[in-house]
């Protein structure tokens, strides 16, 4: 396991860290655009300019945009913050596709080493990353207080932040599933990889549809974006046992199903 390990995170460590690093900076630069927005005070201006379908589909929460903590938090559920993510943990997690389509997984499994620990080792990577990612984001947060000075004004809590990345956390395990799960079937990992990180992206448009568009609410569900309400996290009144519940409970039988199709699937 360690071998396998170490040799997959020497394959991705690339993307990993290149996405760490693009996640930590995206901190620093928003927190040192809400500190100019702060100081000339300006952030009355910002409250016009929030569209108006989102006032309508987010209500009051919408405003939380335009004040200093809810732009600081809006680093933490940006889209592309979000996507990044998502796709990053999915790519980590659709390795064994590759290693199908490469034939390498005739030379690991020719010797005494169940079919399980490839599946184990991709999803461990996968949330390894998101935790790498997601720590890089808290630090990229330390750095900007820092940096830009900006102890003095309404930052949101240490509890609202833990609960924000805790929430992500469990987006990212529900998509890195996906990816396993569709890697399990897969014999090209380009295939694989396309279409899970399409996925997620028509995922995310369904969910943001739904603020404007009363129609789209009868299928929302179906968005893991949908259990990742950072607004109404940020406000305080956000089902966050119930949200981080389903989503975990979705990567695992999605997991649970990669497992079983890879078990028995022809290599």
């Amino acid at each position: 396991m360690i071998a396998l390990l170490a040799r997959s995170a020497g394959r991705a460590r690339v993307a990993l860290i290149g996405a760490s690093l693009l996640l930590c900076g995206f901190q620093l630069v928003i927190i040192g655009q809400a500190v100019a927005v702060q100081r000339s005070n300006a952030f009355g201006s910002v409250a016009n300019l929030v569209p108006e379908f989102l006032q309508r589909g987010l209500g009051s929460k919408a405003m939380l945009l335009a004040t200093f903590r809810g732009t600081v938090a809006f680093g933490y559920f940006h889209p592309v913050v979000c996507l990044l993510v998502a796709v990053v943990a999915m790519y980590v997690a659709t390795e064994v596709a590759h290693e199908v389509e490469a034939g390498l997984v005739d030379l690991e499994l020719a010797r005494s080493v169940p079919r399980h620990r490839l599946l184990t080792r991709s999803l461990l990577l996968a949330h390894a990353a998101i935790a790498m990612m997601i720590a890089l984001m808290s630090i990229g947060t330390w750095l900007g207080v820092r940096v830009f000075d900006a102890a003095g004004f309404e930052m949101p809590s240490v509890e609202v932040r833990v609960r924000l990345l805790a929430n992500l956390f469990a987006l990212g395990s529900c998509f890195a599933a996906f990816g396993l799960l569709v890697a399990s079937a897969s014999r090209r990992w380009a295939s694989a990889f396309t279409f899970v990180a399409l996925v997620a992206v028509v995922a995310y448009i369904l969910d943001f549809l739904a603020l404007g568009w009363r129609a789209m609410e009868n299928v929302t569900w179906l968005s893991p974006f949908h259990y990742y309400p950072a607004l109404s996290v940020l406000a305080g009144d956000a089902p966050m046992i119930r949200n981080v519940t389903i989503l975990f409970t979705a990567a695992l039988l999605m997991s649970s199903a990669a497992y079983w199709q890879f078990q028995r699937r022809d290599l």
